[in-house]
């Protein structure tokens, strides 16, 4: 009886690490769509991490896959608009 039970909570707990090794997947998934954000009214993207998350108002905020992406559709990157430095690595 006590090797049924041990063997129903390894079952339980592995079920569990997968539903939160599947999450944390999405999650990253959505952050890579994510990973520029631009602003529609300056035309300025930024990288979406640290200080800039949250830089540019909702309403304005346009997402990006990457920096060429932003760029190819008319934003320019925060590094080359002054707009207080920081890395524009993809």
């Amino acid at each position: 009886m006590a090797n049924n039970a041990i063997a129903m909570f390894s079952r339980l707990l592995l079920f569990v690490l997968t539903l939160l090794l599947l999450g944390g997947c999405k999650d990253l998934k959505d952050q890579q769509l994510d990973a520029y954000v631009g602003d529609s009214q300056t035309k300025i993207v930024y990288k979406n991490v640290g200080k800039n998350v949250g830089k540019v108002p909702k309403d304005r905020q346009v997402s990006f896959r990457s920096q060429s992406e932003a760029v190819d559709q008319g934003y320019t990157p925060e590094n080359v608009a002054g707009d207080g430095g920081g890395g524009s690595e993809e």
